[in-house]
């Protein structure tokens, strides 16, 4: 079925955490010249992961249990404040 109400089906909301997914990660990556539909991450290396790291300015963020919980409920927050429930 087409939407022409100018209405989004469906929001995607995602990001990482500082320091959280480095280039040469062994599940892949994507920069500005791998970012094309269907292309394919760039392979992992851990000389170029250990590099990247090494130029983190502060530790990698990552969340905690109540921290998570915390940005869930926010993003539940505002879905039902956008969509109007």
């Amino acid at each position: 079925m087409w939407n022409d109400t100018n209405v989004p089906l469906a929001y995607l909301i995602t990001f990482r955490t500082y320091g959280s997914w480095l280039h040469g990660d062994e599940r892949g990556s994507i920069d500005r010249f791998h970012n094309q539909y269907q292309s394919p991450y760039i392979a992992s290396d851990e000389r170029w992961r250990e590099y990247n790291k090494q130029l983190l300015k502060i530790e990698p963020v990552i969340f905690n249990s109540k921290q998570r919980e915390c940005i869930a409920e926010a993003i539940w927050k505002l879905a039902d404040f956008v969509i109007g429930y």
